[in-house]
């Protein structure tokens, strides 16, 4: 048969294990690239029932916790990684996983799929009972490479909510990310520049009036200023073209009367087309589009309200 898309295949995995059928999970990730060597173990270890996992797993938590320790011997991270989370050593694998990351970040040639191979066993942790400083790691690390990742597909209308929601754990966890935040918003102003040229222009000018702006980052921006103020204007339909997210049937049609219709958390606008109920939040309902869930799924697995909770639409 054709190839399966592996986004797709993990969503739907995803759903099979919200359900708790674990072996139509095990089923579809056998299927993905990187099924039997990463998110297999990794579904076995979520799974509470062992002998159910044992049928697609057979590793023991103490053949993990020896293969951890011989991958940090040999210096393969992402390994020790994968199999620190495998045993349960979960502050361990938060803490080796975190220090690479952070180390990858600050090198100018990373790739999302190197970034992929630290994230993929981090998000399979208990994040909602580990301490703040590693929620916030892992969230914000998340939040950095999916902004990277969406502008790589341009994925337009998640640049500013993934920007944002990295600047909120920043500041208000006071972490010492290596990336520093106008770095973050000449991206998102770089990635955003075509569809809102003006907007792009305002943030990229008020960098370069800040006291604090590193100076290495002064010719990026002016390089950035000067091409945005010389490309043409682009029409709505070459805006559509560009965009690496396809339109959903009926994505852009009202689903009720105005005073019933619920406002998206990432674009605080009216959701148009069918709406995606996110965790309760101080017992509120909170929603986004199912389109830019699903959008949002496939760079970031955890939900833009900074829970620790994982996203699932489908």
């Amino acid at each position: 048969g054709q190839a399966k898309d592996p986004q797709d295949l993990k969503l739907l995995a995803q759903c099979a294990e919200r359900d708790q059928r674990w072996v139509v999970a095990a089923e579809l990730l056998q299927q993905h690239p990187k099924g039997a060597t990463v998110l297999l173990p990794l579904l076995a270890a979520r799974c509470p029932h062992k002998e159910i996992a044992q049928t697609w797993w057979v590793w023991t938590p103490e053949q993990h916790q020896q293969a951890a320790q011989s991958a940090l011997d040999d210096g393969d991270v992402a390994s020790a990684v994968l199999h620190l989370v495998c045993c349960g050593d979960h502050t361990q694998a938060a803490e080796v996983g975190i220090n690479e990351l952070f180390a990858m970040f600050q090198r100018p040639d990373w790739t999302v799929d190197q970034a992929r191979s630290i994230m993929d066993p981090l998000e399979s942790l208990p994040l909602q009972d580990m301490e703040v400083k590693h929620i916030a790691n892992v969230l914000a690390s998340a939040a950095y490479i999916g902004l990277v990742e969406a502008r790589n597909l341009s994925y337009t209308s998640l640049i500013f909510p993934l920007a944002q929601t990295l600047r909120n754990i920043v500041t208000h966890q006071s972490l010492a990310f290596p990336v520093p935040m106008a770095s973050v918003t000449l991206l998102e102003a770089a990635a955003t520049s075509q569809a809102n040229p003006a907007h792009s222009l305002s943030q990229l000018r008020s960098l370069l009036s800040s006291a604090d702006l590193l100076p290495d980052l002064r010719p990026h921006i002016e390089q950035t200023i000067a091409a945005i103020e010389a490309q043409p204007p682009v029409d709505e339909a070459t805006l559509a073209r560009s965009s690496g997210l396809a339109k959903m049937a009926g994505g852009q049609l009202p689903t009720c009367y105005k005073k019933h219709a619920k406002t998206s958390v990432l674009s605080n606008q009216l959701i148009k087309g069918p709406a995606f109920e996110l965790e309760n939040l101080e017992d509120r309902k909170l929603h986004v589009s199912l389109s830019d869930a699903l959008a949002w799924a496939r760079v970031n697995a955890f939900s833009p309200l900074n829970t620790g909770c994982t996203i699932t639409p489908v």
